[in-house]
This record gives C-alpha cells, structure tokens and sequence, in this order.
C-alpha cells in the first residue's frame, strides 16, 4: 500500500515538475512605451497578445495615434502614444506633473508601481507623466 502511494506521489510530481518548466520556458514580453521601459504584462489569446494601456481623456475631446511594434523573435513590443495638442503661448511646464515629467500616481513617484507594488495604470508603469509624455512641458 505504500509503495502504491509512494508511486502515485512520484507520478504526480513529474507532471507537475512538467507543467511547470513547460510554463517557465514562456518567455515574457518586453514592453516599451515611447522609449520608456514599462512594467505592464502582456497577456496572451491564441495569437494574439492583450496589451492593457491607459489614455488619459483630460478634454471633451482627444485624439490619440498609438503604433505598436512587435518583435516575435526578440519578445519586445514597442508602444509609441501622441494625443495631438493645441498650441499653447509658449512652453508652459506641465501643471499634472509640475514640470518633473514624472508620473504622481506612483509611489515613489517615477518609479511605475503603485503603493502595493503593482503595475501603476495610468502611466502604463513607464513611471513618466502621460500628459506631457514626460518631458514636462505642455
């Protein structure tokens, strides 16, 4: 009888040992958003990947162009984001930021993780302001 449970034990942790190098070998993406490293996970549906990002909808009315490249080989995906402004006086700093081009939401600011340690969603964990695209300018 022990030698029955010793058997079945055994078999079930090589199937789980198995699952679980299979799992490991998926190598995860690497995710860019306008040059900035993010923190932010790729998720996967059959072949395609979910990439979860936030706009900030600060007007009546916004318009983005978000681009995206993906680099199969390499695991990378490059995000670049513009919302298409109206010309200010001048450069004025940004006031969401107060010129720092750093993302408030994250504690430590700039960092991309929120107070938990996750993934802060507003900046897409790039920790850099998303009005101003972190230049901290307007």
């Amino acid at each position: 009888m022990k030698a029955k449970i010793s058997m079945l034990v055994l078999i079930l942790l090589t199937f789980v040992g198995g699952f679980s190098i299979g799992s490991a070998s998926v190598e995860p993406y690497q995710v860019t958003i306008n040059g900035n490293p993010s923190k932010v996970r790729v998720g996967h549906d059959k072949d395609s990947l979910i990439l979860p990002l936030a706009l900030p909808v600060s007007n009546d009315q916004e318009d983005w162009t978000i681009s995206l490249t993906r680099d199969e080989k390499a695991h990378k995906l490059d995000v670049k984001m513009t919302s298409l402004k109206k010309k200010l006086r001048g450069d004025t700093d940004c006031y969401y930021c107060t010129g720092s081009g750093n993302c408030t939401q994250d504690y430590p600011v700039g960092s991309g993780v929120n107070y938990a340690g996750a993934t802060e969603y507003i900046c897409s964990g790039t920790g850099k302001c998303v009005h101003c695209s972190g230049t901290g300018k307007l």
